[in-house]
């Protein structure tokens, strides 16, 4: 959620509900919306009639689903962060390095982390992520990878706006806590997240940085916990991961 409005529109903020349970409800009926956000069938008939109109919902005999015109503006807004068309053959290579790990790209914005690319390496496992998803940023990894190199003051604006909740009984909840793994991930250039979002699984991340420090970014290796604890699992993907991010920002550098 963004910054408290100062005098929200209602009917913005009705219409916000209304495409959040098409996301979560894929093709789902007036009768069934109206139901679940506790609203008049009427109402939620104009809303949608509307969204049909501008070609925002589909309406396959009654039932309501997203259309592809979000994709549309979804992907012209991901295609102006700068280090994305850098970051993709590289985040390719190394998914192709990896077994059945997952890998990804993320940035911050208005203090959440965005995954605005997801390559799972095999199809072993089912890793409930794709791009657009929303992260909290203290509490996973290339949120923290990213967050370290924030200035103290940018910092103390993020925990003040969305504070540190907690996930899991691994979640780091305390601001003393966080500066100091911010530390040690300034120290290390890489970010470790074990079980601290979702329980069981695994994170190791390292930001894009610029010449100045600057973070554009993070790269992210995801898997199992228990597989990812391993010293020798963990020391490699770290390594892998690195390398990448290496190449990623002298290509980034030369570029600029």
């Amino acid at each position: 959620m963004g910054p408290q409005a100062n005098r929200p529109i209602k009917a913005l903020l009705t219409m916000e509900e209304i495409l959040n349970d098409l996301h979560e409800n894929e093709g789902a009926t007036v009768t069934a919306v109206a139901e679940r956000i506790d609203r008049p069938k009427s109402v939620v008939h104009d809303y949608l009639s509307t969204l049909e109109q501008l070609e925002y919902v589909v309406n396959d005999d009654g039932s309501y689903r997203l259309s592809l015109r979000w994709l549309d503006r979804g992907c012209k807004v991901r295609d102006r962060v700068s280090i994305y068309d850098l970051m993709i053959p590289e985040l390719r290579r190394l998914a192709g390095e990896l077994s059945n790990e997952m890998v990804s790209f993320a940035v911050e914005e208005e203090g959440s982390v965005v995954a605005l690319e997801v390559i799972q390496s095999r199809e072993d496992i089912e890793y409930e992520t794709n791009a657009g998803m929303r992260f909290p940023i203290h509490c996973s990894g290339a949120g923290k990878a990213i967050l370290a190199y924030q200035p103290e003051e940018r910092i103390d604006s993020i925990i003040e706006r969305h504070g540190l909740p907690e996930f899991t009984e691994k979640t780091i909840t305390t601001r003393e806590e966080l500066v100091e793994e911010l530390e040690e991930i300034r120290q290390n250039g890489v970010s470790y997240e074990y079980g601290e979002y979702h329980s069981g699984m695994a994170t190791i991340s390292a930001p894009i940085l610029t010449p100045d420090d600057t973070p554009l970014g993070g790269i992210s290796i995801t898997g199992p916990e228990r597989h990812m604890s391993e010293p020798e699992v963990k020391s490699t993907l770290s390594n892998k991961l690195l390398s990448k991010v290496n190449i990623i920002e002298l290509n980034y550098s030369g570029r600029n």
